[in-house]
């Protein structure tokens, strides 16, 4: 079964923070608050990652849920926004470039985003980062007052960073991503896989972009 962490035990600036870690091909699923919650990449909404048994745990009841962010559209992170809206009503916001494989099926829930925008959430206000390279419409979410980087499918811990050969993928967009990423001031990241990164960040973003940039 799918595993929840506190990520406030990690540190206070996470505090209200939950991170579901699912099974098999599975994004990391965050949740951010309880009463006006807000859940990034829903995961991959098997049967192995069911979503809503999680979220009731954490405290997230139907209608406590306010918004859905997919920071990209694949499988294993978007489907099981799917789920969540056989029992709740939630915006689900997805970058404009992505919103072609999975519009049509998000009806009016779904808010499309751009670089520059701002989404709400009960914890803290998220910047939009247009982060191609992983997929067109790749996306990261940025705090600057808490440093914190939810980087998707961009960059991971041990400065990994994403593939870049899919659909719609592009080695030359995901370096300039990761440039991009290295001009912020990043504490935690809060990545799309694997585990969060809670110190070294900037390090750890820098090196990642230095080996992309290395393949070209």
């Amino acid at each position: 079964m799918p595993r929840i962490f506190d990520l406030g035990k990690y540190h206070e600036k996470l505090t209200d923070v939950h991170l579901i870690i699912g099974e098999g091909l599975c994004s990391n699923i965050y949740v951010i608050g309880r009463e006006e919650a807000c859940v990034v990449d829903p995961g991959v909404g098997n049967y192995a990652n069911p979503v809503w048994p999680q979220l009731e745990e954490i405290g997230v009841t139907p209608d406590r849920l306010r918004s859905v962010i997919i920071t990209h559209a694949h499988h294993d992170h978007a489907m099981g926004a799917f789920l969540i809206l056989q029992k709740a009503d939630p915006k689900i916001f997805v970058h404009t470039l992505d919103t072609m494989y999975i519009a049509a099926r998000f009806g009016p829930n779904l808010v499309k985003v751009e670089e520059g925008n701002v989404i709400e959430t009960e914890r803290w206000p998220l910047d939009v980062i247009w982060t191609p390279g992983h997929t067109e419409g790749g996306m990261c979410l940025y705090n600057p007052e808490d440093k914190i980087l939810i980087s998707g499918d961009t960059v991971f811990a041990d400065a990994k960073y994403g593939t870049w050969y899919g659909e719609s993928g592009s080695l030359d967009a995901m370096v300039e991503s990761l440039r991009k990423l290295t001009m912020l001031d990043v504490d935690f990241i809060l990545p799309g896989h694997g585990a969060p990164v809670f110190e070294g960040s900037n390090e750890n973003i820098r090196t990642a972009y230095d080996k992309a940039s290395s393949r070209i």
